[in-house]
């Protein structure tokens, strides 16, 4: 008996979760940055080791422009969901607002080596190089990115 309600204690705690974590996505989904922020803050105030919540707080605060902290809620994701390549993604164009290229060229080529068909990957890729001056590369990159269109 007690073993069942720990489990539906668990499970409440993951549907509220969930629920706070569609709120929020919606609410960015809507330009609605900052709501959406408060909500994904409560929604890690529940679970701190969702990587979801982490990347879509990211999302959030890139929306917001605060970059840096956007930066580290992505590495929070990756902490925990390494093989997410979308947030290698992120992490490679908040790195590129925050002019710090050679990083962001980094994790666009980790995010290459987990999924080799991602435009996003390949045109950040390129941007990153561009910034670099290696024209050639980005352009290269570029390329890549509208393969298959």
């Amino acid at each position: 008996m007690k073993l069942h309600r720990l489990n539906n204690a668990a499970k409440s705690e993951l549907d509220e979760l969930d629920q706070l974590i569609l709120h929020g996505i919606a609410f960015v989904a809507d330009g609605s940055y900052q709501q959406g922020l408060a909500i994904l803050d409560q929604a890690v105030y529940l679970q701190q080791n969702n990587s979801a919540t982490w990347y879509h707080r990211g999302d959030a605060l890139a929306n917001l422009g605060r970059y840096g902290e956007a930066l580290e809620s992505f590495e929070r994701s990756l902490a925990i969901s390494p093989d997410n390549a979308d947030a290698w993604v992120f992490c490679g164009v908040v790195l590129i607002h925050l002019e710090r290229y050679s990083e962001a060229l980094e994790r666009c080529d980790r995010a290459i080596a987990l999924e080799p068909a991602n435009r996003e990957a390949w045109t950040f890729r390129g941007a990153a190089l561009q910034n670099l001056g290696q024209y050639k590369k980005a352009y290269a990159s570029y390329q890549k990115a509208t393969q298959g269109k």
